[in-house]
């Protein structure tokens, strides 16, 4: 299974100006993304990985954390035991971008 999306980052900037983070990311993914880009790659990893199952769930039901290289890896309460999510990740300028592919 396979999602991709895409993040205009002024759109993005100011969508998540007035709302609260932390209904749609994680404390450590918070730590980790300081950056408004980085965080919607995250946004877009997100949006990928629901476009993939199928279907749009609990925004904190799916989180990415990074390795001490900067490596995203993708987890989630709604992936099968046998199943496995791997993910890239990608912004330039004013847009960020996340594929996300699920293995059985």
């Amino acid at each position: 299974m396979l999602g991709i999306d895409i993040v205009y980052l002024p759109e993005f900037k100011k969508r998540f100006k007035n709302i609260s983070l932390d209904k749609v990311f994680l404390s450590i993914e918070l730590s980790q993304n300081p950056k408004p880009e980085n965080l919607a790659g995250i946004f877009a990893a997100k949006e990928a990985f629901f476009k993939a199952i199928g279907k749009k769930e609990n925004w904190l039901e799916v989180w990415i954390e990074k390795d001490k290289f900067g490596k995203p890896s993708l987890s989630s309460s709604l992936l099968k035991t046998d199943q496995k999510a791997q993910i890239s990740i990608s912004h330039a300028r004013d847009y960020a971008t996340a594929t996300v592919f699920i293995e059985r």
